[in-house]
C-alpha cells in the first residue's frame, strides 16, 4: 500500500483511530478527519503512527461545503486517493420510537448516513479516473437486526449505510473501485465501554448471553476487518458486509 493514500473519517479515536494505526503500518499516507480538532492533533501524534505520512484535517463531514474543502487540501497534499474509509457514525441515548423527535431523527441520520454519502460522492470522481479505489463504510449489527443501546433512528441509519453500499457497489465496480461494510457488534470504544459500565447488570448479561463469545470486541478487531477490505487483494469483493460482533448475529 505504500504508493496509496487513504481517507479516514472520525479517526480521533475509537475504530477510526485504530484503522489510522493499522493502515499506518501498511504503508499509505493518511488522511484523517475529524470534527474535534484536539482530539485529532493527539491522535496523530501517537507514537505509533511516528514516520507516516499524515495530513489531519478537522472538518464535520456532515456538511457538504466542508467535505469539500477537505478533499480540496488531501488533492493538494499528495497525488492520489486511493481508499475511503467512511467511519463516522454514533447514536444516542435509548428510548422508543414514539418518543423521538424530527430533530433527533434526522441529526442521527446526517452523522450515521448523509456523511458517508457526501464522501463518497466527493471520492468517486477521483477514484473513477484512476480506475482503482476501496471505499469500506463502517455500519453496525443493529443495521443488520436492530440495536439493544440505541433508537429506531440509529438502527435504519446504519440499514441504510449497508444499503447504500451494495447500490455503491454495482454502480463502481466496473471502474475498478471495492465497495464494502463492516458491521460491528459491541466494541469497546472509550465511549461504549463507558455506556457499557452504566448499564444496570441484568442489561449487560442479557448482551453477553446473546453473543456467542462472551465478551465485547476490542477496536483493533473491528480496524482488522476494515483494513482487510482496503487491500488490493480485495479488489473482487464486492457489495459485501463483513459482520464483525462475537456471533450476537449470524446471517
Amino acid at each position: 500500500m505504500s504508493r496509496r493514500t487513504a481517507i479516514i473519517t472520525g479517526a480521533a479515536r475509537g475504530i477510526g483511530a485504530a484503522v489510522a494505526i493499522e493502515l499506518g503500518r501498511r504503508g499509505p499516507a493518511l488522511a484523517l478527519i475529524d470534527r474535534d480538532g484536539a482530539a485529532l492533533e493527539a491522535a496523530v501524534a501517537r507514537p505509533e503512527l511516528a514516520g507516516a505520512s499524515v495530513l489531519p484535517i478537522t472538518a464535520d463531514v456532515r456538511d457538504a461545503a466542508a467535505v469539500t474543502g477537505a478533499f480540496q487540501d488531501i488533492a493538494r497534499r499528495f497525488e492520489t486517493l486511493d481508499i475511503l474509509v467512511n467511519n463516522v457514525g454514533g447514536n444516542t441515548t435509548p428510548r422508543p420510537v414514539e418518543a423521538m423527535t424530527e430533530l433527533e431523527w434526522d441529526d442521527i441520520f446526517s452523522l450515521n448516513l448523509r456523511s458517508m454519502f457526501l464522501c463518497t460522492r466527493a471520492a468517486v470522481p477521483v477514484m473513477k479516473q484512476r480506475r482503482y479505489g476501496r471505499i469500506v463504510n463502517v455500519s453496525s449489527v443493529a443495521g443488520r437486526t436492530r440495536t439493544l443501546f440505541s433508537n429506531a433512528a440509529y438502527t435504519a441509519a446504519k440499514a441504510g449505510v449497508i444499503g447504500l453500499t451494495r447500490q455503491c457497489a454495482a454502480e463502481l465496480a466496473p471502474f475498478g473501485i471495492a465497495v464494502n461494510a463492516v458491521a460491528h457488534g459491541v466494541i469497546a470504544t472509550e465511549r461504549v465501554a463507558a455506556a457499557w459500565t452504566s448499564r444496570p447488570a441484568r442489561f449487560r448479561e442479557l448482551a453477553m448471553a446473546m453473543t456467542p463469545s462472551s465478551r465485547l470486541g476490542t477496536v483493533q478487531e473491528a480496524a482488522a476487518a476494515v483494513c482487510f477490505c482496503c487491500e488490493e487483494g480485495a479488489g473482487y469483493m464486492v457489495g459485501a458486509t463483513i459482520d464483525v460482533n462475537g456471533g450476537l448475529y449470524i446471517g
